[in-house]
């Protein structure tokens, strides 16, 4: 899928977010957005760290969730 049609889902599927998800949660994925727009080479390698800890341990984190 490219770039382009990516931003777009992601986009429409912004829609969808319930008016009731806190606020919280809506934020950090608004300050995420803002540093992918950046555009920074740091920003997005710190980024792209994060979301490979975040898939190594996901298993974990849901156990953890629950």
């Amino acid at each position: 899928m490219s770039t382009k049609e990516l931003k777009q889902l992601m986009l429409d599927r912004i829609k969808d977010i319930p008016d009731q998800a806190p606020a919280s949660m809506v934020q950090r994925v608004l300050d995420a957005i803002e540093e992918l727009a950046k555009g920074e080479q740091a920003s997005m390698e710190r980024m792209a760290r994060f979301f490979k800890n975040i898939e190594e341990d996901k298993v974990l984190l849901q156990r953890l969730a629950q």
